[in-house]
């Protein structure tokens, strides 16, 4: 009976992995603070009202919507959030996550698939008052989820 559990367990997880696997169908790459970033990614383009629109969600390692977690343990995780006119983005790179959004119309530029995000955020390092600016990072990232 332990042989069967540990074999029905090995076939769970290989068939998870595997579909996973085939759910990548979208991209996030570019820049952001000097490092070079390259994913795939999960995209889901959820219905408002019945309807199709320009929003979606974009994961490297799913599922998180919360926050972006390192499952795969590649040292990058990505989570996406776009509403056809703002970007919301939770990144774990270098082993430190990073949360910003806010974006600005400006700073995005629509593609036929997605979006390219290209701004600069200042970052800081301390809580309250002894809170300060330590830095600015040049971020540019191209986020690909094409339309099925």
């Amino acid at each position: 009976m332990p042989l069967r559990s540990v074999g029905l367990v090995a076939a769970l997880l290989l068939a998870g992995h595997a579909q996973a696997a085939h759910g990548y169908q979208g991209r996030v790459h570019g820049s952001f603070a000097g490092h070079a970033i390259d994913v795939p990614v999960v995209c889901e383009r959820p219905r408002l009202a019945g309807q199709r629109g320009n929003w979606f969600y974009a994961q490297s390692d799913p599922p998180t919507h919360e926050y972006a977690q390192d499952r795969n343990g590649d040292g990058v995780a990505v989570t996406v959030s776009f509403s056809g006119q703002e970007a919301m983005f939770m990144l774990y790179l270098a082993g430190q996550d990073h949360n910003f959004g806010n974006t600005r119309r400006e700073q995005i530029v629509l593609t036929e698939g997605g979006f390219v995000l290209t701004m600069s955020a200042s970052r800081y390092e301390g809580k309250g008052r002894l809170r300060r600016k330590v830095g600015e990072d040049e971020i540019r990232l191209a986020v690909d989820c094409p339309q099925r």
